[in-house]
């Protein structure tokens, strides 16, 4: 393709088997489970709730064995905040945030590395559409934001332009344990895809501990595995971000995760919201996304990859 801007949706489908299996994907907006909590006859619904990444973060598993589901859910809670730990741009001791401010960092914790190369595999798959580094423009609105009545910056004004310019596309290398910025100011954000990682490790976690039937919920981001209550599927409802449910869908093993225009906006008016492109610095025009895929890593990344394409 010449140009970024013709590559669509259905196109990045076909090529994002290259990091991650099959897809389904609807206009939606974001996820609630909604048969999480109905217990079969010789088991019991286990479940703990923390606030973590700035959202609530549940633990659900169905078992006969309650004693077990609480050591399980500590053990993953535990892995969860030692991730975040890593990832939290907004820490100044993360590795993320080290690596941030410094430009560079050697012996970068293995977790960070997978996850930078899977963003940057799935970066080259959407020409870019996903894009951690737009993270000095992110800097920006947030700024602007704190002020209270504080204008947005504009499209075409100096600061804002030489953000978006420093999300560029090759300015990030990932050399073994060693990631590097090409460009001075440079910033990631790992938000888009970071979350359904450590989603991902906890359900590992629980499985660990022979908890075959749980679901990970971190806030929208949600790994399911086995089954739910009775021997159902999952039940996973679709919210449409103006509010009421657009639809359900069931769920074995995997992930689902939504991106959309909801939650997190810019200005008094809601006038932007954190889906920026690199190209234009202007909020994606799409109002949700929601994605099933092998793992929630991929389900969130692919969500936000797509709310950008035509």
């Amino acid at each position: 393709m010449k140009q970024r801007d013709t590559l669509s949706r259905r196109l990045f489908l076909q090529r994002a088997f290259a990091v991650g299996g099959a897809l389904a994907v609807g206009l939606a907006g974001g996820l609630t489970p909604l048969n999480a909590l109905a217990g079969p006859a010789g088991k019991a619904t286990a479940q703990q709730t923390r606030l973590l990444m700035g959202c609530f973060v549940t633990l659900t598993a169905v078992t006969r064995e309650t004693s077990r589901a609480e050591d399980a859910f500590g053990a993953a809670f535990a892995e969860m905040e030692r991730l975040i730990a890593v990832f939290d741009r907004h820490s100044a001791t993360s590795a993320l945030a080290v690596l941030n401010a410094q430009g560079r960092l050697a012996g970068s914790p293995p977790e960070l590395v997978k996850v930078l190369a899977a963003s940057q595999r799935l970066g080259v798959a959407s020409e870019h559409a996903f894009n951690p580094a737009i993270t000095p423009a992110l800097d920006l609105l947030e700024a602007s934001q704190a002020k209270i009545g504080g204008p947005l910056p504009g499209y075409a004004d100096n600061d804002y332009r030489h953000a978006l310019s420093l999300a560029s596309p090759g300015g990030v290398r990932l050399d073994g344990g060693t990631i590097a910025f090409e460009r001075s100011g440079m910033k990631l954000t790992l938000d888009g895809i970071a979350k359904g990682f450590i989603a991902d490790r906890a359900s590992e976690v629980l499985a660990a501990f022979g908890l075959a039937d749980h679901m990970v919920n971190a806030g929208g981001d949600i790994r399911c595995s086995g089954r739910a209550a009775r021997g159902e599927n999952w039940t996973i409802g679709i919210r449409h971000p103006a509010g009421g449910t657009l639809a359900s869908t069931a769920m074995g093993d995997g992930g689902i995760a939504t991106s959309g225009s909801y939650e997190s906006f810019y200005g008094r008016s809601g006038s932007r919201h954190h889906l920026i492109s690199h190209l234009t610095g202007k909020s994606a025009d799409v109002l949700s996304v929601t994605v099933k895929a092998g793992t929630a890593m991929r389900a969130d990344a692919l969500a936000t990859a797509l709310a950008f394409m035509p």
